[in-house]
């Protein structure tokens, strides 16, 4: 018996670009910031936010030598550093446009095949652009095939360029094996159930909780009903016999929630910004005390907290200041957006503010799923397509959202079990 192709898939492979070579030493730079804004925020907000005390009096006494450092550099140049802020964000947006480019770009993958052999084994195959990864089992070798999705990280920063869901065999030895990788989810579960039915194994969704098959962890839905009925989060649920409609609603109490979020993608440039005449100032003062020490006739003086933190307006600094609330903006609509989904006996219709995003039909339906990473989510699944609800502000407001979704689906699918 000749050997057989059984599966041939794609998997994205970035590269660097000529560009990432060229601003190498200004990604250095950007580490470094990053990595002392990253250790300070935890020392100073550990306690506040996650109720954590740090009692590490070498990591204090470590962090405010680099603060000192950082801010006697920023003193120095003084004179360009809102010119340098803007240089560093044309450079890193260049960064980010050729790498997006680049992931978009079907060329970017490599060939993942399965083959058959003689001997009945299969032939993993990765082919590299200088080498190829090989790896061999056997039918009875895979354990289940595994879906999940992950971030493109690419170009000299490292920035998120995207998602991809990630389709894996998973052998009985613990090792995984990446056959293909689609941008579509549904692309993604047409692959998956083609591996899955051949080697006659499951489908597992990572990170996912549920009552079916594809979950990786069970879940008590008659709990989440109970809890549904004792708690009013920012979701709605309005039923008729006819038609539910069910949707997430904005509250005052979101807002916290969305000054975290904002704050996490957007934090390491509000720190940039708030802190530069404050680090300034103190450079300032830290140079006078080390000229006094070298007997130069230096007067120290102490501004007012409210100079320290004063900034000089000028154009820089209102440009400066206009990027960060376009991010901040952006970051705020993307999260409150409205998502409705309506059911019928004959439809699930899945919308974000007024735009159809997708529409299942009823008996079609299989099962749905709840995301449990940190970016909760939900999952519609049928047979040809499926749909993926996500930009929720918290685990619970998805878990709220999807128990109306269960409770609807059993409804209309003439589910005897409904909670309706």
């Amino acid at each position: 018996m000749s050997s057989l192709l059984i599966f041939k898939g794609k998997v994205l492979y970035l590269t660097n670009h000529w560009y990432a070579k060229l601003i190498f030493p200004l990604v250095q730079v950007k580490k470094l910031l990053q990595t002392i804004y990253y250790f300070l925020l935890h020392l100073i907000w550990s306690e506040l936010i996650y109720g954590k005390k740090l009692d590490n009096e070498v990591a204090h006494l470590i962090a405010f030598l680099l603060f000192c450092l950082l801010s006697l550099g920023i003193y120095y140049l003084r004179d360009y550093n809102q010119l340098i802020l803007l240089i560093s964000c044309g450079i890193w947006y260049l960064d980010i446009w050729i790498s997006k480019h680049e992931y978009l770009r079907q060329n970017h993958q490599v060939n993942v095949t399965l083959v058959q052999s003689e001997s009945e084994r299969i032939i993993w195959t990765l082919s590299l652009p200088k080498n190829q990864l090989k790896s061999k089992f056997l039918n009875s070798q895979v354990n289940y095939i595994s879906l999940g999705k992950f971030s493109v990280f690419g170009g000299a920063f490292q920035e998120v360029l995207g998602e991809v869901w990630r389709i894996e065999i998973c052998l009985y030895d613990g090792s995984n094996l990446i056959i293909d990788e689609q941008k579509s989810l549904d692309l993604a579960m047409e692959s998956a159930q083609k591996m899955a039915d051949h080697f006659q194994v499951k489908i597992m969704i990572q990170k996912t909780q549920g009552n079916n098959k594809y979950a990786e962890q069970s879940f008590d839905m008659q709990a989440l009903y109970s809890w549904m009925r004792q708690n009013k989060l920012a979701i709605k649920c309005q039923k008729t016999p006819k038609k539910w409609h069910i949707y997430s609603q904005w509250k005052w109490a979101n807002s916290w929630i969305l000054i975290k979020e904002v704050f996490h993608k957007a934090g390491f440039l509000l720190f940039l910004l708030i802190m530069a005449k404050f680090m300034i100032q103190f450079g300032e003062f830290l140079n006078n005390i080390i000229a006094v020490f070298q007997g130069k006739d230096v007067i120290i003086y102490f501004p007012s907290p409210l100079e320290w933190f004063n900034p000089n307006w000028n154009w820089r600094n209102v440009l400066e200041l206009a990027i960060v609330l376009g991010i901040l903006i952006y970051q705020g609509w993307q999260l409150s957006r409205v998502k409705h989904i309506y059911l019928d006996q004959y439809n699930l219709k899945f919308f974000i503010d007024n735009q159809l995003m997708k529409k299942i039909k009823m008996s079609d339906i299989e099962t749905t799923l709840l995301i449990n990473n940190d970016q909760p989510g939900i999952l519609i699944l049928s047979p040809k397509k499926a749909i993926h609800i996500s930009q929720f502000q918290q685990e619970a407001t998805a878990q709220v959202f999807w128990g109306y979704l269960d409770q609807g689906i059993n409804f209309f699918q003439g589910n005897s079990s409904s909670n309706s």
